[in-house]
């Protein structure tokens, strides 16, 4: 940007040390009409010169306002991509829940299950009455009910995991 405006200064300046020294070598008819000429051209130096200086100045505030526009989505950029690995970063914490809480639930269902076959074992009504079966339907039912007692454990940890998770 310097540098074409030194250039078109030293290309004005050259114009007119031409015109100078045409206008020296003549007569006083041609230094007359020289110096009108140098005139003229000094003149219209001028006006390019302004012309030019209003060009890179249009240059430069355009550059400036790309160069700002350019940082701008830069930021932008930078924002959103932060934006997203934040987004990944809490999908895999979800994903790693989710992955406990089924395993949880599959145990729980498994267990369940394996109550239920047990609960087929169960006494009869007239298998309880029998006082000879007596002491095993109270073994029967205490064992029931730490059975019962665990798994309600196992879901209030369940449920809680759960709700911590969302």
């Amino acid at each position: 940007m310097r540098l074409r405006r030194r250039a078109s200064l030293f290309g004005a300046s050259l114009l007119l040390l031409i015109d100078f020294s045409a206008a020296q070598g003549g007569s006083a008819a041609t230094t007359a009409s020289g110096d009108a000429a140098t005139t003229a051209t000094l003149s219209k130096s001028i006006v390019e010169t302004e012309k030019l200086r209003n060009s890179i100045g249009r240059v430069v505030k355009k550059s400036t306002e790309e160069v700002s526009t350019l940082k701008s989505l830069l930021t932008s950029n930078a924002k959103a991509t932060k934006a997203l690995n934040d987004l990944m970063l809490e999908m895999a914490s979800v994903t790693s829940r989710m992955e406990k809480f089924s395993v949880a639930m599959e145990e729980c269902r498994s267990e369940l299950r394996q109550v239920e076959v047990r609960e087929q074992g169960v006494l009869t009504p007239q298998e309880a009455d029998d006082p000879l079966l007596g002491t095993t339907a109270f073994l029967q039912l205490q064992r029931h009910a730490h059975e019962l007692h665990r798994q309600a454990a196992m879901l209030r940890r369940v449920n809680a995991s759960a709700l911590a998770a969302f």
